[in-house]
């Protein structure tokens, strides 16, 4: 009856997987790190950002353009006056007189030079937007490798699970060459007990990956920014490029890394605002012009109606003499701010270059490691058909034969976590020279 449950059992496992194979939709690496691109929420605010920047990244911001300013008003008032002439000895008496006033302007202000201040300004705008650019970089560059590095890691989870199929369909074999050997009284009971007890482990093992599977694909849809429910098969092996090489590498970094371009654009912003404060100390000489409209009407006074066009232009000039000292006390921070992101910027070099080094050293070892495993993972596969044949003709005991199927196991997980980590190190490798 055992035997049948376990038969049972391995066809329900064969059946499930074809069905989801046809059931579930391709999900090829290019088509995760597009909607990753597309849907990731950190990537989107990091997109947001970047526009804000460039949106500010203008002539006007940096103060190029004239400001031109309107202005109108109108007030009335009632006056009570009384007023006593020298030509007329009785007083004038008003009470309730009414005053109006309208007024209207047009004002222009155009700064001409504040010590090439302006210059600077828009210089540092366009660090800033280049430094969001490189934000968005960064942020895409790091969600892809990680996605990248899931994605192999759903197709390392499959694999194993795999492996662990394919032990489940050797453990029902062999407790099918007990029980046979149990009939034919060549075996006694214990070896079928033990050979029912490592199938059971090794189907509750099968379980467990099931649901691990399960829980990574779902984070995995997350970090697509879709439901964690959507169905999708990947592909099927882990493909290792053998072709990176160093020096390569190091080009690409220099170029294109997005953190070694954050820390360029902070260099070349702090700089620019530096000179920004530094235009301070020149004076600052503005155009301006403006024409205003002015319309009074009196009830009270000498004059009962006013009407006026004026136009005005003019220059000014204006120099700060003494703030306490505040201004230098910026430049000097702006100054050390400066050489803090230089000193930042040498440090991201070489962090860099550590990095690459211990990644490709890494990259190169795994490679060679996979050759290694899978020279014995064909010498284990040997191992197992033999002893299943030993067993069967009961030359070796139910023990050695389970000792031989965990080699076989471990020398497939091995293989198996062997190409895992080397496109690990591949993608990291590929990360460090920006090239997704």
């Amino acid at each position: 009856m055992s035997r049948i449950v376990c038969v049972l059992f391995v066809l329900g496992l064969l059946v499930t997987d074809v069905q989801h194979a046809v059931a579930q939709p391709l999900l090829t690496l290019e088509e995760a790190l597009e909607l990753a691109r597309r849907r990731n929420p950190s990537v989107q605010v990091s997109r947001l950002q970047a526009r804000q920047a460039q949106n500010d990244y203008a002539l006007g911001t940096a103060g190029f353009w004239p400001q031109l300013s309107f202005s109108m008003g109108w007030t009335g008032s009632l006056t009570n006056t009384r007023q006593q002439f020298l030509t007329n000895p009785e007083p004038v008496v008003r009470n309730g007189a009414q005053a109006r006033r309208l007024d209207g302007g047009l004002q222009l202000r155009w700064t001409i030079f504040d010590g090439l201040g302006q210059w600077a300004r828009y210089r540092r705008l366009e660090a800033e937007a280049t430094r969001a650019e490189a934000d968005v970089r960064a942020t895409t560059n790091a969600l892809l490798a990680e996605v990248a590095i899931a994605y192999y890691n759903l197709v390392r989870l499959q694999q194993q699970r795999e492996v662990l199929a394919s032990t489940v369909a050797i453990s029902t074999e062999r407790l099918e060459i007990a029980q046979m050997r149990y009939n034919l009284g060549a075996a006694s009971r214990l070896e079928v007990s033990r050979a029912q007890v490592d199938l059971n482990a090794d189907q509750a093992a099968l379980l467990r990956q099931e649901v691990l599977l399960a829980q990574e694909r779902a984070a995995f849809n997350e970090l697509l920014g879709r439901d964690p429910g959507t169905p999708f098969r990947t592909v099927d092996s882990i493909r290792v490029d053998p072709s990176l090489t160093l020096p390569a590498l190091h080009e690409a970094a220099r170029e294109r890394n997005p953190m070694l371009q954050q820390a360029r654009a902070s260099v070349s912003l702090t700089h620019h605002a530096l000179q920004e404060l530094r235009a301070e100390r020149w004076p600052q000489l503005d155009l301006i012009a403006g024409y205003t409209y002015t319309n009074l009407h009196s009830e009270s006074g000498f004059m009962q109606e006013s009407r006026t066009f004026d136009f005005s232009y003019g220059l000014s000039l204006s120099l700060t003499l003494f703030d306490g000292w505040n201004r230098r006390r910026r430049i000097e921070n702006a100054r050390l701010n400066y050489q803090a992101n230089q000193v930042q910027l040498e440090q991201v070099q070489r962090s860099i270059e550590t990095a690459l080094a211990q990644q490709y050293a890494a990259y190169q070892r795994y490679l060679e490691l996979i050759t290694l495993e899978q020279d014995n993972l064909e010498a284990a596969r040997l191992n197992v058909e033999v002893a299943l044949e030993q067993f069967r003709l009961g030359t070796i005991s139910s023990v050695e034969l389970r000792e031989v199927q965990q080699a076989l196991l471990q020398a497939e997980e091995r293989l198996v976590n062997a190409r895992y980590e080397a496109k690990v190190a591949e993608i990291r490798l590929r990360q460090l020279a920006g090239q997704f």
